[in-house]
């Protein structure tokens, strides 16, 4: 098996060589743009204005959240970062990164002229030279952030260019039918709509003591009450937890049947998430979702401090890089569920892995706070699966207008 994926992975490049030969006229990269938007406007609902509604400026937020790095400039969630790049034909490409004012300065003051005049078809040696040239200050965070959208917005133009969906650039035996797991606490609600897998947070940790711990166990106990046998339970704890106390939770929810527990302890302690690897033994300890580049996921896999990866398209590096750590991971057998995968981006992606997984989704959500521009780039499962089109690109095409009008700050 893994050698199947080491050829597989072998001639990806040589597939899309052989297309680009195709190409009777070559683009020439002429403009990059960027907007810093909102993508949860459920969590932070004042940010989720339109100028359309005469909301032209932010008003901070009265919604309480224990989830204060997402509300930042520069967070990953509040500030999410489109990308458009255009070429001197007039196509456009369409990229989601991260890291809000700050990761856009960096495009805007250096990444871009590493970027102007290029042939987009040169995706993988932009890429490759954008690392290089802000390696010294980046590898991790804002700049991988940045490179990120740059490098969807070139794949997106690699798809319309050569007029097919990015997924076949890179395989001829797509998966276009994506089960889905929806993300929330709304779970048997999930669970009537379809899904055959949920997610749950949980808020409580070590500084809770003993009755957090208890809360802890009521949510999950509730939880699986809640939804039939045959729906899969996860649970997300963001880091919040250290090796005890998951030791301890994963011993006394032994018989519920979760089929992993996410992100426990500290992103660099890979040792202590080796630990809960080794001595857990039915439920996936999986992490990676703020994991960056190979490197960053090389490391992990080093340690065998995850049972699954969790790379996200839009932070880790991009299209081809996310790829990329999927394929090495197959090779030892770990298999890659992406974060936030269910976007346009992401269920590309996923089109083309290796191994089976799942996409994630926030499910059918009722919050009437969720914009046309969160909607389009949230796309809706229907009955737990996503379903591909054969549009160009990334199948995505945004008005300008509609990013002017949801943008929560610029330059």
């Amino acid at each position: 098996m893994f050698k199947e994926f080491n050829n597989v992975l072998a001639s990806m490049p040589d597939r899309f060589e052989d297309l680009k030969c195709k190409v009777p006229s070559r683009h020439k990269i002429i403009g990059i743009r960027t907007w810093q938007i909102n993508l949860n406007p459920a969590t932070m609902p004042s940010m989720a204005f339109s100028t359309f509604n005469d909301q032209s400026r932010f008003v901070a937020s009265s919604v309480s959240s224990d989830h204060v790095d997402w509300r930042g400039p520069f967070a990953a969630q509040a500030g999410a970062l489109m990308v458009e790049i255009t070429t001197d034909k007039g196509v456009k490409g369409y990229g989601l990164g991260g890291g809000g004012l700050a990761a856009s300065l960096i495009i805007d003051r250096h990444m871009q002229y590493f970027v102007l005049d290029q042939d987009p078809l040169d995706v993988e040696s932009i890429w490759e030279n954008l690392y290089h040239v802000t390696s010294i200050y980046g590898r991790r965070g804002l700049v991988i952030y940045a490179l990120s959208g740059i490098d969807l917005a070139l794949w997106d133009l690699c798809g319309k260019i050569l007029d097919m969906p990015v997924y076949r650039l890179i395989t001829d035996e797509p998966k276009l039918v994506i089960p889905a797991y929806a993300t929330g606490t709304d779970v048997k609600s999930y669970a009537d709509q379809g899904f055959s897998a949920c997610k749950i947070p949980l808020r409580n940790g070590p500084l809770q003591g003993d009755i957090g711990f208890s809360e802890n166990l009521e949510i999950v106990h509730c939880a699986r009450r809640e939804i039939p046998k045959s729906v899969e339970l996860m649970v997300d704890i963001y880091l919040r937890w250290d090796v005890a106390y998951t030791l301890r939770f994963a011993e006394v929810t032994s018989d519920l049947g979760l089929k992993w527990i996410e992100e426990p302890v500290a992103l660099d302690d890979y040792e202590g998430m080796a630990k809960l690897v080794q001595q857990i033994e039915d439920i996936w300890i999986v992490s990676g979702e703020h994991e960056f580049t190979r490197y960053g996921f090389r490391e992990l896999l080093r340690w065998q401090a995850a049972d699954m990866i969790q790379p996200d398209i839009s932070w880790a590096g991009g299209f081809g890089e996310c790829l990329r750590i999927a394929f090495e991971a197959a090779e030892i057998g770990i298999p890659t569920w992406p974060h936030q995968a269910g976007t346009p981006w992401g269920l590309h992606l996923i089109a083309c892995l290796p191994m089976f997984c799942m996409a994630e989704t926030f499910g059918l959500s009722q919050q009437a706070v969720e914009n046309e521009l969160f909607r389009l780039l949230r796309p809706t499962p229907d009955d737990g699966y996503f379903f591909l089109t054969d549009s160009p690109g990334f199948g995505l095409e945004i008005d300008d207008k509609l990013l002017d009008a949801y943008t929560t700050d610029r330059l």
